[in-house]
């Protein structure tokens, strides 16, 4: 029998989840094109969620019991991941200036490309035919969507494209720290609490040397008076609430689906962020273009699938290894009962 209340909370976690993602891109994309220091501002959202994280977890500290992970494993793990992840979302937010919604959309959907290559290279995952299938369609996919674009820019493209290989990396690296329960990090809010705050300091030089001249001759800074400085820290304030709530949208369903239905619903918001953006934000794409949307999505369907299959063997074969154990425990004790007789 269908559980109809746990069903409904689902659907509120996926609805919840598409609320906060879609919101923040077509956020990012309105605020970063007025206001063009989108690094600075990145900076400033991983400082507001590394404090709102860390009073959350001072509050919970002494119910939860956590202790404070090594300085070893803090350097030798969380800091590459950290650094990834700040260089992943600074040049994702740099690329808005110059792209389209839509495009943002399809190129940072190859990111799974750098997560299957990340995962190779980190013996995760085996190089199999299907895997090379896999990125071709995407790659082909991506091609068809890029060509003759009438949004297309060269360099918010290099950006995105760059934010897409290093964030393949930065999956990669954070999927080690949560799923080894040796490393201590298998909660994702504890997670969160250790690489916050080392995104913030490691995007801070980078958002200094390239947008820190320029906003400090900026009139906005210069020639600000009171409203006009409250209204950038509002939009500063709310960019950064949507980057907590995407943050705990995708652990809150994460922890009680799984990864595939992430993957999946993960499609289904590319794809109505790309409606969206056609309609409301008037991006244009060709016949070509939607080709190639069509064979980018289908590639990243295969993955899933592959996915799916793969974990629903590990599955398998656990479970029958579980009953095969039972098994074996069961007829060594009635043996030992008959001759005990």
């Amino acid at each position: 029998m269908v559980d109809v209340k746990y069903v409904l909370g689902i659907l509120g976690q996926i609805i919840f989840y598409y609320a906060c993602s879609i919101s923040i891109t077509f956020f990012n994309k309105w605020s970063f094109s007025s206001f063009h220091f989108p690094l600075v501002v990145s900076f400033f959202h991983m400082t507001i969620v590394s404090h709102v994280i860390w009073l959350y977890r001072t509050a919970t500290k002494g119910v939860s019991g956590k202790d404070e992970i090594t300085w070893n494993l803090f350097f030798r793990r969380v800091c590459p991941t950290a650094i990834a992840a700040a260089v992943d979302i600074g040049l994702s937010n740099w690329s808005f200036m110059y792209i389209t919604v839509s495009m943002y959309t399809m190129c940072k959907s190859t990111t799974i490309i750098f997560i299957l290559i990340s995962a190779i290279i980190f013996k995760l995952e085996k190089p199999k035919i299907l895997s090379a299938v896999v990125i071709a369609l995407i790659a082909f996919g991506l091609f068809l969507f890029t060509y003759k674009s009438t949004s297309f820019h060269l360099w918010g493209f290099i950006l995105v494209m760059a934010a897409s290989a290093v964030g393949g990396l930065r999956w990669v690296l954070a999927q080690i720290l949560l799923q080894r329960d040796s490393l201590g990090l298998t909660s994702t809010l504890e997670f969160v609490y250790y690489v916050e705050p080392v995104m913030a300091v490691s995007i801070l030089p980078l958002a200094l040397a390239i947008e820190g001249s320029d906003m400090a001759l900026s009139p906005d800074f210069i020639l600000a008076d009171r409203h006009e400085s409250l209204y950038v820290l509002f939009v500063v304030a709310v960019g950064a609430s949507l980057a907590l709530f995407l943050t705990f949208s995708e652990y809150l369903l994460l922890s009680n689906t799984s990864s595939i239905t992430v993957s999946i619903c993960g499609i289904i918001k590319e794809i109505l962020i790309l409606g969206l953006a056609s309609t409301v934000g008037k991006d244009r794409l060709s016949p070509i273009n939607m080709i190639g949307l069509v064979v980018c999505l289908s590639g990243i369907s295969l993955h899933v699938y592959l996915k799916y299959k793969s974990n629903k063997l590990a599955n398998d074969i656990e479970r029958q290894g579980l009953l095969d154990s039972e098994d074996s425990t069961g007829s060594y004790s009635n043996e030992q009962v008959t001759g005990r007789k």
